[in-house]
């Protein structure tokens, strides 16, 4: 009569185990990749946004009127929805101060440049 080891038939069930502990961190490091992805998106967005307000500025066109439709685009351009924004315009003119907030997700950004005077 063979002897049986104690721990025969053991090896299915320390792969399951294993590998459930192996996976286990899958789930908070995609959370974290999209936090991270939504503040990478939203510094970009208000960035870019920030100078094409600037340069509307210097073409004698209202910023207000032309920044949105440019941050609708720098969200598409990242696979984001933007949440909301805000451009305060200090002046609107040479001088002036220009601060622009953008959020994607649950991440906000704050850009903001000042107008240098003719």
């Amino acid at each position: 009569m063979p002897l049986k080891s104690e721990s025969e038939g053991s090896a299915p069930l320390e792969l399951v185990g294993l590998l459930a502990l192996m996976l286990l961190p899958i789930g908070p490091m995609l959370g974290l990749f999209t936090v991270v992805s939504d503040q990478l998106a939203a510094e970009s967005i208000a960035r870019h946004g920030l100078r094409y307000a600037f340069l509307s500025v210097e073409l004698g066109e209202n910023p207000r009127q032309q920044v949105g439709p440019a941050l609708e685009i720098l969200a598409q351009s990242w696979g984001k929805q933007l949440g909301d924004y805000s451009l305060d315009c200090t002046g609107c003119l040479a001088g002036g101060f220009l601060e622009l907030r953008v959020r994607v997700g649950s991440a906000v950004a704050h850009q903001s440049a000042g107008l240098e005077p003719n």
